[in-house]
């Protein structure tokens, strides 16, 4: 599938019309919107201080720093907006894919759909009835969403590109990134070519970084005629204007990087600064269709080298995991002792295994580079774009050798996950053995706290039996005197029953002859008395003991 259907308006293969109408001719009823586009480190920023110094509203925070001293006068909600449709697909500025081409129909996704109506609700929002724009380098790799969003708002956008000398761009990228010259290159050339790709029937306005330093007037006359601006001031203050914005001290051109090094990249710099000129977009848009066509042949190699990345990536995790696995072996060798020599031959096969592993991961670093040698030459491939049945035998053995590669790199990824295996069988083999001697120390406890139970149950017998024996001989002698009480006792029975026989043998003979009233009575009384004391004498005392 050809990927020139992600843009609205698709690129011509044959010399498009000179009669064309153009979008912003056609939508002179629709609000103006202005967007600085280009390469990083192309002299946007700079643009659009200068915009803002004309009273468009071009930033709200131009955030200043070390690689931008005069600010970026940028719109951070939109380079925000961006790197989120990046970042969904592996394509951030700073990652490893960011050159690559997006998906087909990138577009529709409905992430990327949610993420345009939030920048359709922002514009809402922020736009007032002045000129209003922004400026984001990332913005020329996805015009499509921004049609769909010009749409929406009814806006007439108006496009200024900020063009540079690409082995100066790659120099500048160079210092502030740390990224290679050749990509650097490389991704001026896919800039320059989403920029045409997806504006090809869109006027715009273009300006020269060197020119600013050179010949600023012209530039800006430039801008003045494109964008209908007004300078209100004097000419003097607009002398000091842009005196006090465009400082040559922040100019940083080597002479050692005089022209890009790949002669595609250097053509179609050369084409782009010409590009008002008859003839030139006609030439341009044939280089960015052989382009765009490349793209769709390098797809194979692409989805190649992001598995081999993907795989690479998993390495440093690998190697997470054998340093813990080694920190386990080293502890449980310091306490298990009896079983140091098992765990020495574990540890041994171990690191085999870890071997194993940091070889297939070398492999894994030198199939990327050898991809990545392999994409440079199929870049260099573009200049031959015309020999397209050679290209094409080309990228069949290209592809054949791939299949092999990830073949062999499946094969490699196996034997790591044998390894791997043999690495848990091991794990296992010592949770087992520390399991083991947890049993036999959990034993020896149990052991030594049975022998105190015992012990403490000997001495609570020895206490009881102390007690006993006490209480024994104190019931010994209450039984003593028991036995003395029983004998005093038999004793007091003995004379209450002969007190008992002489009472009932006086009562007797009362009963038996009446008394006389006026007969004495001392017998009588005597026998009481005598019946009396010897009752208190003998019954009192058996009273009292039973109450004790």
């Amino acid at each position: 599938m050809n990927d020139d259907m992600l843009s609205p308006q698709s690129l011509p293969i044959e010399p498009p019309r000179r009669d064309r109408i153009t979008a912003i001719s056609s939508a002179v009823q629709r609000r103006p919107i202005v967007l600085v586009l280009g390469m990083h480190r192309s002299g946007t920023s700079l643009c659009s201080h200068i915009l803002s110094a004309f009273g468009l509203d071009m930033a709200d925070d131009i955030r200043a720093d070390a690689t931008n001293a005069r600010g970026h006068w940028e719109r951070w909600e939109i380079v925000e907006f961006h790197d989120r449709i990046l970042s969904l697909f592996n394509r951030d500025y700073l990652g490893r894919f960011h050159d690559f081409a997006l998906p087909v129909a990138w577009w529709a996704d409905p992430r990327v759909a949610q993420i345009r109506r939030e920048i359709v609700a922002f514009l809402e929002k922020r736009m007032g009835e002045g000129y209003f724009g922004f400026k984001d380098p990332r913005t020329v790799r996805l015009m499509p969403v921004w049609y769909q969003v010009f749409n929406e708002l009814k806006l007439a956008p108006k496009l200024v590109l900020c063009l540079r000398n690409p082995a100066q761009v790659a120099r500048s990228l160079n210092t502030r990134n740390g990224l290679d010259p050749a990509i650097g290159e490389y991704r001026s050339l896919v800039h320059m070519i989403d920029f045409f790709r997806y504006t090809s029937k869109y006027d715009f306005c273009l300006v020269e970084y060197e020119e600013w330093f050179n010949d600023p007037s012209a530039n800006l006359q430039k801008l003045q005629k494109f964008l209908d601006l007004q300078w209100q001031q004097s000419e003097a203050d607009l002398g000091l204007m842009l005196s006090g914005i465009i400082d040559p001290a922040l100019r940083h051109d080597d002479s050692d990087h005089r022209e890009a090094g790949q002669p595609l990249v250097r053509t179609l710099y050369k084409l782009a600064g010409l590009a008002g000129q008859d003839g030139v977009r006609d030439q341009i848009a044939y280089i960015v269709s052989q382009f765009v066509s490349f793209q769709q042949l390098q797809r194979p190699l692409l989805q190649a080298f992001e598995g081999v990345a993907e795989i690479a990536a998993k390495y440093p995790e690998i190697e997470q995991e054998a340093s813990g696995l080694r920190k386990a072996v080293s502890e449980r060798d310091a306490l298990v002792d009896a079983t140091k020599l098992r765990a020495n031959a574990a540890e041994s096969r171990l690191a085999d295994a870890f071997a194993e592993i940091e070889a297939q991961s070398g492999q894994i670093v030198e199939l990327a580079r050898e991809h990545d040698e392999r994409a440079e030459r199929e870049i260099a491939l573009a200049e031959h774009s015309r020999r397209a049945d050679e290209l094409r035998a080309a990228l069949q053995v290209v592809q054949s050798e791939a299949a092999a590669r990830e073949a062999a790199l499946q094969h490699a990824e196996q034997k790591a996950q044998e390894r791997r295996a043999t690495a848990e069988a091991i794990e296992g083999e010592m949770a087992t053995l520390r399991e083991a001697l947890a049993l036999a120390e959990r034993e020896t406890q149990e052991r030594g706290a049975a022998a105190e139970a015992v012990q403490t149950e000997v001495w609570g017998l020895r206490g009881r039996l102390a007690r006993s024996e006490g209480e024994a001989q104190q019931r010994a002698a209450a039984a003593a005197a028991l036995q003395a009480e029983i004998v005093t006792l038999q004793g007091t029975l003995t004379a209450a029953r002969q007190v008992g026989k002489a009472a009932i043998a006086a009562f007797r003979i009362e009963t038996a002859v009446p008394m006389k009233p006026d007969e004495p009575r001392g017998w009588r009384q005597a026998i009481m008395r005598f019946f009396g004391a010897r009752m208190s004498f003998g019954v009192e005392p058996v009273r009292q003991s039973y109450r004790e």
